[in-house]
């Protein structure tokens, strides 16, 4: 098995989920940390879920960042081939970077 530590870096567009990362075929991804940061003026609210089997599973809702902060999230995430994580933002310009700590097991 081959191991791989990969960033993912995005910066949400609007207040629609967004699908962030899909871990890849024949691969076990273990995202180690979620890095929130709210890059608007005032606080915003964020959801983050994780879908499986066209499911979507909640990790947070409405979690409050204030303004110009970060929210961590440093639980290990499991997700096998074809599992998403997916990330919105309530606000309707999103305004919202999220990075990722991920191992990829292949």
């Amino acid at each position: 098995m081959a191991n791989a530590f990969k960033s993912v870096a995005v910066t949400l567009a609007n207040s629609t989920a967004a699908e962030v990362y899909t871990a890849p075929g024949s691969t076990t991804a273990v995202i180690h940390a979620v890095y929130l940061s709210n890059k608007h003026s005032s606080a915003i609210n964020v959801d983050v879920d994780i879908r499986i089997s066209s499911t979507d599973y909640s990790i947070t809702q409405g979690a409050p960042i204030p303004a110009g902060s970060t929210l961590t999230l440093d639980k290990p995430i499991n997700l096998e081939t074809g599992e998403k994580l997916k990330v919105k933002s309530s606000h309707a310009s999103g305004l919202l970077d999220v990075v990722l700590s991920v191992l990829q097991i292949t």
